[in-house]
């Protein structure tokens, strides 16, 4: 009890403040998805939807980096969600649930976008200024899980308003725009010790471009960036393939799309506890042949599909995601400068970010055509795609060790040589 009281002022709000950004989206592109596939029978009009918006995430993650750097993190968050509820209420007046107008669920997903582009990165510069250096650790730990719960409670309560039967995307909207005041009510009882609003110096071009820099010099950063982007390609296929096999191939509309929600969400559940439970870190060649585990299970689906194997598989993958979402952001943190942090995380998520278009516009056009046998597109792409980290992943690690024995040996010359002299 005591040291939650400890926390009020600056643990809590700030784990709590990107997972309610996160959950208010998450809840958001899970309620679109149903509404057009709903509306239309198709998901062309929400991958263009859904393109065009992701594009949001590759704007604003060029400048992010630069801009969490230069000016006060706190205020950037707070701003974020203050504009994330209103878009979302503005949305629930003007947009049709019965006749969706594209352009407003554009202009409504990417404004959504951008605030959670610029919010993620800003928590993320806020730590090291509110968090001890010896707390740092267990913090991220903590946070990360704490985050990427926002994706596994999601798909629950959007299974538990579709369940209800006439809730409509615009109620959604509502509900969203008051979890983002909520997230801003929280972000309030931040109260970080003075910042300083210019971290860095210099022009803008200049300041990312040694973000660039830095970032190729470090082998392991450039391999977990690429592992976010191959996972985002992937995952906006598989997003798109729930509401459409839902409607499609199993006829149950809203019960087995709510089912296979919630199973997501368990399975999620269980990888978020299983790695939070870890007291040792999870290694990031592990996380790799999670993933290439997961492809062969998704290839195995794909090959024997019905509506158990399906289900199940969404159990898997729902783990899967728990455990990379909550490891990657520590494996980014522990190799990187401090002095970096904040570009190093904007380039990594428009590494991630610039997939997800891509994704939604390829998949989108081959999903009406093969049905679940894009099952088996993605499942190579993961497989190919993770092996390859893989094998650079080992090289690295053994590469890195090497290095660290050739300095302790020269270390022990060194002194040894230093006593034969006394």
């Amino acid at each position: 009890m005591k040291y939650l009281k400890s926390l009020e002022n600056k643990h809590i709000p700030l784990m709590m403040s990107p997972f309610v950004s996160q959950l208010g989206l998450s809840v958001y592109l899970i309620g679109l998805n149903w509404l057009i596939v709903e509306a239309t029978g198709t998901t062309k009009q929400l991958g263009i939807i859904q393109a065009i918006s992701g594009v949001a995430f590759i704007i604003t993650d060029i400048f992010v980096g630069v801009l969490v750097d230069k000016y006060n993190p706190r205020r950037l968050i707070l701003l974020t969600n203050l504009i994330s509820a209103l878009v979302n209420f503005g949305g629930a007046i003007f947009i049709s649930s019965s006749h969706p107008q594209t352009l407003l669920l554009i202009i409504t997903t990417f404004s959504l976008n951008i605030m959670l582009a610029v919010n993620y990165p800003s928590v993320k510069a806020l730590v090291p200024n509110i968090i001890k250096s010896h707390k740092t650790q267990r913090f991220n730990a903590l946070s990360n899980t704490i985050y990427g719960f926002a994706s596994i409670l999601a798909p629950l309560i959007c299974s538990i308003f579709l369940s209800l039967g006439k809730f409509s995307f615009n109620q959604f909207l509502f509900v969203n725009g008051f979890l983002f005041l909520f997230a801003a009510l929280i972000n309030n009882r931040i109260k970080p010790p003075k910042i300083s609003s210019a971290n860095i110096r210099g022009k803008f071009i200049e300041n990312l471009m040694e973000g660039f820099r830095y970032i190729r010099r470090t082998r392991k950063l450039i391999l977990l960036i690429s592992a976010m982007g191959v996972f985002n390609l992937c995952y906006s296929g598989f997003l798109l393939l729930i509401p459409y096999l839902s409607k499609n191939y199993f006829r149950s509309n809203i019960n087995i799309y709510s089912i296979a929600l919630l199973l997501m969400s368990l399975g999620g559940l269980m990888g978020g506890i299983n790695l939070a439970r870890l007291t040792k870190s999870i290694s990031s060649s592990k996380m790799y042949l999670e993933l290439i585990l997961f492809s062969l299970i998704l290839l195995g689906v794909a090959c024997y599909f019905n509506q158990y194997t399906w289900l199940g598989m969404m159990i898997v993958f729902g783990f899967v995601q728990a455990q990379l979402f909550g490891s990657i952001p520590t494996f980014i943190q522990k190799e990187t400068d401090m002095k970096y942090m904040g570009r190093v995380f904007g380039l990594a998520f428009l590494a991630f970010d610039g997939a997800q278009p891509l994704g939604n516009l390829v998949f989108s056009n081959f999903i009406d055509a093969l049905g679940y046998k894009t099952y088996v597109g993605i499942s190579v792409i993961m497989l190919i795609s993770f092996m390859v980290i893989f094998i650079f992943d080992i090289q690295y690690n053994a590469s890195n060790q090497n290095d660290q024995l050739d300095s302790i040996e020269i270390e022990v010359n060194h002194l040894s040589g230093g006593k034969e002299k006394i």
